[in-house]
This record gives structure tokens, sequence and C-alpha cells, in this order.
């Protein structure tokens, strides 16, 4: 069994939220030769530089879609079934669904991947992560390492 996390944000306010998961993943999966947790602050598709076939691959970021803030979104989805979503409008250049999609036909993708998602309030320059989305990353962490299959 192996896992990848990717956790896409930045450094600006709620846009953190991938990046305090995957801070608080490594911190507690050190020494796991099976799980891999990354960041990736560019566009949906940094994290194919890093991908090796695996059986379980997790995507963490922030998200705008109306939402009260600190909602979060979990989706287990097959790669095929990302291209029945709208849109994505990305912060990061090419978006989360776009990247997945381009990967799809370059390397083989487990047959599900899981999403989590923090409904966002602020991603401006200055602006601090809130407390709403902290709580929301330490949640997810905790539930991914309570799930990981091959611990």
């Amino acid at each position: 069994m192996s896992t990848l996390i990717v956790g896409f944000g930045s450094p600006f306010g709620d846009d953190r939220f991938g990046w305090l998961v995957i801070e608080q993943l490594q911190q507690t999966l050190a020494g796991q030769q099976t799980v891999k947790a990354i960041c990736c602050d560019h566009s949906g598709i940094d994290w194919i530089h890093q991908y090796q076939p695996t059986e379980q691959l997790i995507f963490i970021d922030a998200v705008k879609s109306g939402a009260a803030a600190g909602t979060l979104h979990h989706l287990t989805l097959t790669p095929s079934a990302l291209e029945t979503l709208p849109t994505s409008h990305s912060s990061h250049g090419i978006g989360l669904r776009e990247g997945v999609t381009l990967a799809a036909t370059l390397v083989e993708l487990p047959a599900e991947i899981e999403f989590y998602g923090v409904e966002i309030a602020s991603c401006e320059v200055g602006t601090a992560i809130s407390a709403a989305t902290t709580h929301q990353a330490t949640a997810v962490a905790s539930h991914i390492k309570k799930s990981l299959r091959n611990l």
C-alpha cells in the first residue's frame, strides 16, 4: 500500500489550509515509507513531478463554493468523475480538476481519489488564517491519520 497526500495553498490567510494539514501530517508520519505528504503552491499539476503510482491519492485545498466559511467538504471520486464537476477557478494557475484530468492521461491513477476542502473566508495578503480553518485543518489531519489503511 502506498499513499500520496497533496496539500495546495499559499501563505495568505485561509489559503494555508492545505499546507497546515500537510505540516501536521508530516510531524506524525515522519519515517513512514509508504506515505508521502507534500505541499504544492503553484498549480493543480505540480504534484505530478513527485507522483509514483500509488494506491491512495488524497488532495487537500481551500475552496470557495458559496458555503459558509469553515464548511468542510469531503469527496471521494473516480478520476473520470472529476470531469462532471464544474470548471474550477484557481489561484494556482491550472486548477486541481484540470490537473487530475491531465495526469490521468499521463500516469496511472488510483481508482478513487479523496478530496478535502474547507470553505475559506479570506486569502488576501497580510491576513491570518482563521480559527475555523485552523480547527478544520486539525480535524482533517486527525481523520486522515486514522483512516490511512497502511499504518
